[in-house]
């Protein structure tokens, strides 16, 4: 099954970039009952949401994101506000929550919450009533208790909640967040600049692809978004883990929600005995990220694809580590991979 996205290759090459403090809260959240084992950041940010997020903010945002047993599903996008700059401040996106209209918060919640009135639109595209009726889930207490106020004080509530999280689990690793997804959106400007329009999407994540005049999202349900008349905006996540978001609101601009490249660079941070936050003011982050990168040889073509690095910006780091003993060099024939060296293991506490 499948989200379809008719457009041209014109129309995709208006695609833009935007970075949301709100997607990495609404991937911790997630992560928070749906482990990813690809994304250790997201293990160390689930650890630090339990320690120190308040239990009334916690309880009414997982309320929103998933039910009880955790299983995904339709999260309202009002905890997702489309970027509207190149990357935006959590106190601008908890701003734009706490604005959310009245008959759009009971628009989302309709369609989330069982119980509630079946918006007639949403269950033609999801196959009739019935079918929308069972994605849907019970309300959680949480939930119903913040609706109490009103939609505006609802909506309120969320935005500091929101705010809330970001500062106690994310804010610590944002700096070196920020740098790769950054890094990201510097290297797609660079694909599309080089190939073309369609190269935009070529190694995004295996269920994003174009085909035959149509942007193509793998889902568990079949629905056509025929109004992405300026392409997509698409936002680069550390917290996405494996899988791939899309927020589409008639008329706003598809939103697709996608895994970072480079998040060798956060990996660091989850090792046990790893210090990254002192390795990285030592080092620099790009230097720190690529010793955490090397947990096997690898030449500096591979550095530069998987952590969304020029070939020069490696070069230049790497030989930096090799001068100061941080890594070790070995040529066969025209390949050179590089190491971590006995003295980069013990910084990082392997």
């Amino acid at each position: 099954m499948t989200v379809r996205i008719p457009m041209t290759a014109e129309t995709l090459g208006r695609s833009r970039f935007g970075i949301s403090p709100c997607a990495e809260v609404l991937g911790s959240l997630r992560a928070l009952r749906r482990p990813s084992p690809n994304a250790p950041q997201l293990a160390r940010w689930s650890a630090r949401a339990g320690r120190s997020v308040p239990d009334g903010p916690l309880e009414l945002l997982s309320g929103l994101v998933s039910g009880p047993s955790g299983i995904p599903a339709y999260v309202p996008d009002l905890l997702t506000p489309p970027p509207t700059a190149a990357a935006m401040a959590v106190e601008d996106e908890a701003a734009v929550i706490a604005a959310t209209p009245a008959d759009l918060i009971d628009y989302q919640l309709d369609i989330a919450f069982r119980g509630r009135p079946i918006p007639p639109e949403v269950a033609a595209s999801a196959g009739g009533p019935e079918r929308l009726d069972a994605t849907r889930r019970p309300m959680p207490d949480a939930v119903a208790t913040a609706l109490r106020g009103g939609p505006r004080r609802f909506a309120e509530r969320v935005a500091e909640a929101v705010h809330v999280y970001f500062d106690q689990v994310i804010a610590p690793d944002w700096p070196r967040v920020l740098d790769v997804l950054t890094a990201e959106v510097a290297y797609r400007g660079d694909r599309m600049a080089q190939y073309g329009a369609l190269a935009l999407l070529d190694d995004i994540h295996p269920d994003l692809r174009w085909e035959a005049g149509s942007v193509l999202l793998r889902k568990p349900f079949d629905v056509l978004v025929d109004w992405a008349h300026d392409g997509l905006l698409l936002i680069p996540s550390a917290g996405a883990g494996d899988a791939v978001w899309l927020n589409a609101e008639r008329p706003t601009t598809p939103s697709v929600i996608y895994p970072a490249r480079g998040l060798h660079q956060l990996w660091a941070a989850a090792r046990p005995g790893a210090h990254p936050d002192d390795l990285g003011e030592l080092l620099g982050h790009t230097r720190a990220g690529l010793l955490a990168a090397l947990d096997r040889p690898r030449t500096t073509a591979e550095l530069s694809r998987d952590l969304a690095l020029t070939p020069s910006t490696v070069s230049y780091h790497l030989g930096i580590l090799h001068r100061t003993g941080l890594v070790t060099r070995r040529r066969t024939g025209r390949r050179v991979a590089y190491a971590r060296s006995d003295l980069a293991a013990a910084m990082l506490g392997e």
